[in-house]
């Protein structure tokens, strides 16, 4: 298993306002939703105008796909031309099957989906609820 983390900042150099510069995060935010199906959320630069930083991340079975996949967003970002990539931090982090050998026994708890416990016991012991 391999997560794919990438943080970066781009300028939106014809931004006069918070509002037009949302107005392009956003845009950048939904095609990138649309197109690789990944959440793109800004991490930085929420106050400034021309400026945002924008973060991602993926989850795939070979480093190599999380490496395509972490470069195939930021070049369709780039492509959209709605602002100019200027820093970018990426790093792909392995797990293999020595972190998942300390899995623990899962136990849903109390109130959990799944479980009645939830469910109040005048409600259970109410035989007209059918």
């Amino acid at each position: 298993m391999h997560v794919g983390v990438c943080r970066f900042s781009i300028l939106v150099a014809h931004s006069h306002s918070l509002k037009e510069k949302r107005s392009v995060v956003r845009k950048v935010r939904d095609r990138v939703r649309d197109r690789f199906h990944v959440g793109l959320v800004e991490v930085g630069g929420q106050d400034t105008w021309q400026r945002a930083e924008l973060a991602f991340s993926v989850l795939t079975a070979t480093r190599d796909a999380a490496e395509a996949a972490v470069a195939g967003v930021l070049g369709f970002v780039t492509h959209q031309g709605l602002g100019e990539i200027a820093a970018v931090r990426r790093e792909v982090v392995t797990y293999g099957d020595d972190w998942f050998a300390d899995a623990e026994p899962w136990q849903a708890e109390p109130g959990a989906a799944g479980g009645d416990d939830w469910i109040p016991a005048a409600w259970k012991d109410d035989d007209s609820r059918g």
